[in-house]
């Protein structure tokens, strides 16, 4: 028997059964000759691409046919207590994990997978041989890579395996399934690179620290061991857990991190605190450490060490960065506290404004999304340019300019729902992370200047990758997509493709409802790209298969034009035949507008079934009146990439492209 995966390819090939959002009464015509469809761009042959049997597992117990978790749904737990010191003389930092890992899976496990990010900077690593040293995700010359000194599992001394960026460590006492435990215990050290690497790094005295411990790999019912190895691009797939860690830093260092500050006393005078204790009631920013005592602390040099004790729950990681001379300022909404932590004037006046853009971005997708669900939220200047991590993120300095920013500090918050909530494979799918990021950026900037529309953009960056050529299906795992069309196909070409399917094909009120429940039903879990083909589905009650077909597993684009329109008259009753044509392998659901003589108008919807026979369809409409041009999308908003056929005769005009949100 065909598994469902194939099943459902199968029918991806024909055109379903389609409802139409505006259906007006027609008489449709199909044409019976066919010529040959031009395609644009084929998919490529690409023999790492992720097999369908990975896309869509199931449905069975474990995950449902509706695209939620099944009755037994299960996840596997990791806990973590971690203590390290930077020192700022070597740039090195030294530290020791206690991993307490639960075997939740039916499964029995003789040997765990420990991923080891940092050895990605190793002569000769994968990542090293696939980006250009001096490119974003390049290593850019610098050597380093995890030393361990003691890796023991439940007290006995274990010997890793090491493969690239993953760590095998086999187990005297096999892990027994639903609920067996083992504690993993290793001491290491690394070197910090300068000025990062995309992901980490320093400048000077400032350092962001993250990928900075080993973290379980992901054991999960679709793939077993998820062993990818780190590349440098696609980060996450982790397990969830709690984290408590402990920083020992000089005496003079700010620190900033995931999760919530456990030792305040130690680390703050008493105003500090009570500034910072001002800052989590109050809806004004609050300077808790001001600019004159910033600028003070990087000139009295003190001696010793500091340690700062952090507490993050219901997380998958956690990074921090320290520095003498933070400005930190903080404000609050709903309980959640807004933090911004920054060198002054190094990061620029735009980051004065940095705790409320964080406040305001935090509140915006609460409200519209999913409740934010974790005590603060994060926002640090510094050399990596942008990068999140949970409660935590790490955003480039900026001028004086606002918006120099904003975007970013909205962009990388917006991950705190994708994929620290929910949780997706990143390493696999950046449009589950990046691209569905991206998309609900588009609501985001749109509230925050009134007018301003994603689309643009979003359109000109997938058009680029497009015309040069370097388009890859947005199933491609993030790492095989060309470095040079990386934001097109994992951010912007995923969210224009969202926008589309909530504005076009299914309805706005339709897919908000699906998406949000999507959210709600994978907090904290992992679901698959099956799992939200299927939750959309099944929410929107429209068969997608077309849809996810042809913008998820082609790389072809959509061009639908019009050949010509004539009318005639019978008993009475004028009709058109507007002859459509469609020029490449991907239907859609067509509007079109007619313009009459005396400068009205009437708008017609057809279903995207009316593809499934030909790619040409004549519809013969019932007008009003005299016909003297004809539009298609009236809306301007669909990504149709040949607009020269779109028209016909003196056409009307198409609106501005508006807003998407509600």
């Amino acid at each position: 028997m065909k598994s469902s995966a194939f099943l459902f390819l199968a029918l991806a090939a024909c055109a379903q059964q389609q409802r139409p959002v505006v259906l007006t009464p027609v008489r449709m015509e199909t044409v019976s000759d066919t010529p040959a469809v031009r395609v644009f761009d084929t998919q490529r042959d690409d023999p790492f691409a992720t097999t369908n049997r990975i896309d869509w597992p199931g449905p069975n117990r474990y995950r449902s046919a509706n695209g939620a978790p099944g009755p037994d749904y299960w996840q596997q737990r990791a806990d973590y207590t971690i203590a390290a010191t930077l020192d700022t003389s070597t740039t090195e930092l030294t530290g020791s994990v206690e991993i307490r890992y639960t075997n939740n899976s039916p499964d029995t496990l003789r040997y765990v997978w420990v991923q080891m990010d940092q050895n990605l900077y190793r002569t000769g690593s994968k990542g090293s041989a696939l980006f250009p040293a001096d490119s974003r995700w390049g290593v850019r010359g610098f050597e380093g890579g995890y030393n361990l000194r003691d890796v023991r599992v439940n007290g006995a001394s274990a010997t890793p395996r090491i493969n690239d960026t993953m760590m095998r460590l086999d187990l005297a006492s096999p892990l027994v399934p639903r609920g067996g435990k083992a504690t993993i215990s290793i001491r290491y050290s690394f070197k910090v690179p300068e000025h990062g690497s995309d992901r980490m790094g320093r400048d000077s005295a400032l350092y962001e620290i993250a990928q900075w411990f080993p973290r379980m790999a992901v054991y999960d019912d679709v793939r077993g061991w998820n062993t990818d190895p780190y590349l440098g691009q696609g980060e996450f797939y982790l397990e969830y857990g709690d984290v408590d860690y402990a920083v020992t830093v000089p005496a003079g260092y700010v620190v900033a991190g995931s999760g919530v500050l456990q030792n305040p006393e130690d680390v703050l005078t008493s105003e500090q605190r009570r500034r910072l204790a001002t800052a989590s009631r109050s809806s004004d920013v609050v300077q808790v450490i001001t600019q004159a005592e910033a600028a003070a602390a990087k000139t009295q040099l003190k001696s010793g060490t500091r340690t700062w004790r952090f507490r993050a729950r219901n997380v998958h990681d956690v990074a921090w960065a320290g520095a003498p001379d933070f400005r930190w300022d903080a404000t609050s909404w709903n309980g959640i506290l807004a933090q911004a932590y920054y060198e002054f004037p190094k990061a620029g006046k735009a980051w004065e404004h940095a705790a409320e853009q964080t406040q305001w971005t935090i509140r915006q997708y609460s409200e519209l999304f999913f409740p934010y669900p974790w005590p603060q939220a994060t926002s640090v200047a510094g050399p990596v340019g942008g990068m999140e991590y949970p409660m935590f993120v790490m955003v480039h300095y900026g001028n004086d300019d606002q918006a120099s920013i904003f975007g970013t500090i909205n962009h990388e918050h917006g991950h705190e729902w994708f994929p620290m909530i929910v949780g997706s494979n990143e390493r696999r799918y950046a449009w589950m992370d990046e691209g569905i990021n991206t998309y609900i950026n588009a609501f985001a900037t749109e509230a925050r200047y009134a007018g301003q529309s994603a689309f643009p953009l979003y359109r000109k960056n997938w058009g680029d990758a497009v015309a040069n050529g370097t388009q890859s299906p947005l199933m491609t795992a993030p790492d095989n997509i060309d470095p040079t069309a990386l934001g097109a196909i994992g951010y912007r070409k995923p969210a224009l493709v969202l926008l589309t399917l909530r504005n076009q094909v299914v309805g706005p009120s339709f897919f908000d409802a699906a998406f949000r429940e999507y959210i709600r039903n994978w907090a904290f879990k992992h679901p698959t790209p099956g799992d939200f083909f299927r939750s959309v589905e099944n929410s929107t009650g429209e068969d997608l298969s077309w849809f996810w077909r042809s913008f998820f597993y082609t790389t072809d684009v959509l061009d639908i034009g019009i050949d010509s329109v004539s009318t005639r008259t019978s008993e009475g009753q004028t009709f058109a035949r507007i002859s459509l044509h469609r020029f490449t392998s991907v239907p859609f659901p067509v509007r079109l507008r007619v313009a009459y003589a005396d400068g009205t108008t009437q708008d017609f919807s057809f279903p995207v079934n009316i593809w499934a026979r030909s790619n040409r369809f004549d519809a013969v409409i019932p007008v009003r009146g005299n016909v003297v041009g004809v539009r298609l999308w009236p809306d301007p908003s669909v990504p149709d990439w040949n607009p020269s056929n779109d028209t016909w005769g003196k056409a009307p005009t198409t609106k501005a492209i508006g807003p998407v949100t509600r």
